[in-house]
């Protein structure tokens, strides 16, 4: 999948270590990240400075926050529907 500069993105936390006691129990997906620059099959992050890691992941790792997947979508306004000559 082709992300572009500025998409607000999921980091998979697969290859990243956490205080968590237990892995199962820890969250999937880190917080929401932007990127910065696409590199080949890869993008870099703007992590939070508190983050001692890698600020560049493979498209893999990354997914893209529901909400920019909604903004091209558009609801067609409809009629009110008349059922037994009353609206509804």
């Amino acid at each position: 999948m082709i992300y572009k500069i500025n998409d607000m993105m999921f980091l998979n936390f697969r290859n990243i270590t956490t205080s968590r006691s237990s892995k199962k129990l820890d969250d999937k997906m880190l917080e929401l990240f932007k990127i910065l620059i696409e590199i080949e099959h890869a993008y870099q992050l703007k992590l939070s400075s508190t983050m001692k890691i890698h600020s560049e992941f493979a498209s893999n790792l990354l997914q893209l926050d529901s909400k920019n997947s909604l903004n091209e979508q558009r609801n067609e306004s409809s009629d009110s529907i008349v059922i037994d000559d009353e609206d509804e």
